[in-house]
């Protein structure tokens, strides 16, 4: 059994965690104090809504006479001191919530086993000029084809279902990719003891599989029908076989690493395959169990939804405010995920988290204003 009175005073120590590592930079004499903009961030995240929309919802329920037709001046303050911090200085920050915020996670005994992790790309669709700094060219999706793109490593067991590390990208190269994801993977490592690390099929290319092989650890990863792998099921009569495989990367620079190809039937579609490249030893009867694992990695999907929740909208172009509003959802993210860790034991529906987003949110937004 749950009490909602714990339930709600974790979460409000949660969010402190969070929002005491959190600095404006305002001034003393400012017109408005850190405070207040914590709270439109929160409302923001919590509603998906515009930040001059929460404000003014701020603003209404104090009792202040605001004018409706334009802008919040307490969201514009809030926007100008966002656009003043440096990539950096925000990066710092939100790297000194997650070590209070794992902090907390470990002695709770979080992390107290290898967690098997998933390296993923979070793409925030944008609307704008594709000559705006930072913005990274993607497929077509939902009317545009830029976006803020974010590497993001995730924990895939549901209990403890972390994001350990991210960080913005502006292209998808393999030369990006390579280095983020060796930065990705040092920062996770002095959290947790990775056991192995599973990634979809935007991640299958050479000097990616040699990346992860000189990080020394165990790999998983979607394998696209490629002429190479085509050539593989058609040498294979058998609807399940492992066989030694080698990725060839044919253009400059060319490349080429040894893997492990492992080909299961597809789950939902007949007369198809689920492909995977591994550096590990795989005997045929483990095929199916490690497609299994592989299929676990859906829960970086449930991740992204949820991290989601926690998101403000924006239209702002301005990077800073771009970086730490997704840093300030994934760090909410997590505070979340700490919480229902704390509670884990107390649960009777195991199937479901201890405490909902919607209720970790009324918990949080139930702070007083002032």
């Amino acid at each position: 059994m749950i009490h909602a009175t714990e339930a709600k005073q974790l979460s409000r120590a949660a969010s402190s965690l969070l929002f005491t590592g959190l600095d404006f930079a305002t001034k003393p004499n400012g017109l408005y104090p850190s405070e207040d903009f914590e709270k439109v961030l929160a409302r923001s995240a919590f509603d998906g809504e515009f930040v001059h929309t929460t404000a003014k919802e701020l603003q209404l329920a104090r009792g202040e006479d605001i004018d409706l037709q334009n802008r919040s001046p307490l969201a514009k303050s809030l926007l100008y001191h966002l656009r003043g911090l440096s990539p950096d200085t925000i990066d710092a920050q939100f790297d000194g919530v997650r070590a209070v915020t794992f902090a907390h996670a470990r002695r709770q005994r979080a992390f107290a086993r290898p967690v098997d992790v998933a390296l993923d790309i979070h793409e925030w669709l944008y609307y704008g000029s594709a000559e705006t700094p930072h913005v990274c060219a993607i497929n077509p999706d939902r009317g545009t084809n830029l976006a803020y793109a974010f590497v993001t490593l995730c924990i895939v067991d549901p209990a403890v279902r972390f994001t350990l590390a991210c960080e913005s990208i502006e292209a998808d190269d393999s030369r990006t990719l390579r280095e983020s994801i060796r930065r990705l993977i040092a920062t996770a490592r002095q959290f947790v003891q990775i056991n192995r690390v599973y990634c979809d099929r935007g991640f299958y290319r050479v000097a990616l599989i040699e990346t992860l092989a000189d990080l020394d650890v165990e790999f998983v990863v979607r394998a696209p029908k490629t002429v190479g792998v085509k050539r593989a099921l058609d040498a294979h009569d058998e609807p399940t076989f492992v066989t030694d495989y080698e990725m060839v990367r044919k253009n400059p620079p060319t490349g080429r690493v040894s893997v492990t190809l492992v080909v299961v039937p597809h789950r939902s579609r007949d007369d198809d395959s689920l492909c995977l490249v591994t550096n590990r030893d795989v005997s045929v009867e483990f095929a199916e169990p490690l497609a299994e694992a592989y299929r676990r990695r859906w829960g970086i999907e449930t991740s992204y939804r949820k991290i989601g929740e926690f998101l403000p909208r924006t239209s702002s172009p301005t990077f800073a405010v771009r970086l730490f509003e997704f840093l300030f959802a994934v760090a909410m993210y997590n505070l979340w995920i700490l919480v229902c860790f704390c509670l884990v034991e107390q649960r009777v529906l195991t199937d479901r988290p201890a405490v909902s987003t919607a209720l970790f949110r009324l918990f949080v937004l139930s702070l007083p204003d002032g």
